[in-house]
């Protein structure tokens, strides 16, 4: 649950921090050895993760043509750029600097490389750039399913506190009957006992006069009676211990049902705020995002 609740915390911070910041994408005009060759092209920054970048690069070179590796770098030979050209040749790289990340491309066109000038460049500017802003957005709808991802778990972990919390509630009113419950039957014990108590003196008092008259039939009939009512009374004790037992447990059970609700509602009000953090930061990225749109 800590760790769950520090990542949430995490993500909110980053969220709330980097709201609104739109990215400054600028395509300049670069160059880069690729296979013991200075290939002149085209450039972007990122400000994104390398392993990212470089993935989803090599992901959309496909697009043009079967991509190629050469170490680090990346190659086409007959590739097909929609609005460039229909047989060109790609060279690229990706290079991780202190600024950002690098993407790299030539489009070697057989006779010449589009360099700015060239009739080619504005377009193979824009498909850089629109790259860039592609994968911003990507990066933010991932931020985006992290957060709506957080989100749905504080949810679920709010809802499961709500459902302890009405647990909670129906033991600690089941205990206070079953408390009501025990302190009446106690109450009709002790009557009963009284009941068997007064009935053990009239059987008593019975007995004298019978003895008197020597009445052996009555006696033994009353010497029965005496003996259950004996019964009677020690199974009336045993059940007054049997129940002031349980009304002992029911007490240390209302105790522990006090301080688990007291648990549960501080836990409660932090699933709230973690709630409401965690919306506000979804919001917060998903307005990120219409900084692209």
């Amino acid at each position: 649950m800590k760790l769950l609740i520090t990542i949430l915390i995490s993500l909110n911070f980053t969220f709330l921090v980097n709201a609104q910041a739109k990215k400054e994408i600028a395509v300049m005009s670069g160059h880069s050895e690729i296979q013991q060759v200075d290939r002149k092209g085209m450039q972007v920054l990122i400000e994104l993760d390398e392993k990212f970048i470089s993935k989803n690069w090599a992901q959309k070179l496909k697009e043009f043509g079967k991509v190629e590796t050469d170490k680090s770098n990346l190659i086409i030979h007959g590739a097909s750029i929609p609005d460039i050209s229909s047989a060109c040749t790609i060279y690229s790289n990706v290079t991780s600097t202190s600024k950002g990340v690098f993407v790299f491309w030539a489009i070697d066109l057989g006779s010449e490389y589009i360099t700015e000038g060239h009739s080619k460049y504005d377009a193979a500017k824009k498909k850089l750039h629109d790259y860039a802003a592609g994968i911003y957005i990507a990066d933010v709808n991932i931020q985006i399913a992290a957060a709506e991802s957080a989100l749905h778990s504080s949810v679920k972990n709010q809802e499961k506190l709500i459902k302890l919390s009405e647990s909670l509630k129906n033991n600690t009113q089941k205990n206070a009957k079953e408390k009501t419950d025990l302190e009446n039957k106690l109450n009709e014990n002790a009557k009963e006992l009284k009941s068997f108590e007064s009935e053990e003196l009239r059987i008593e008092a019975r007995l004298k006069d019978v003895k008197a008259t020597e009445n052996h039939e009555e006696q033994q009939k009353l010497l029965k009676e005496s003996m259950s009512i004996t019964n009677n009374v020690e199974k009336n004790k045993q059940q007054k211990v049997s129940m002031e037992n349980k009304l002992k447990e029911n007490g240390k059970g209302r105790l522990q049902l006090i301080e688990e609700t007291k648990t549960n509602a501080s836990n409660i009000t932090a699933a709230n705020d973690e709630v409401a953090k965690m919306t506000k930061a979804v919001e917060v990225v998903k307005e990120k995002l219409k900084i692209y749109q």
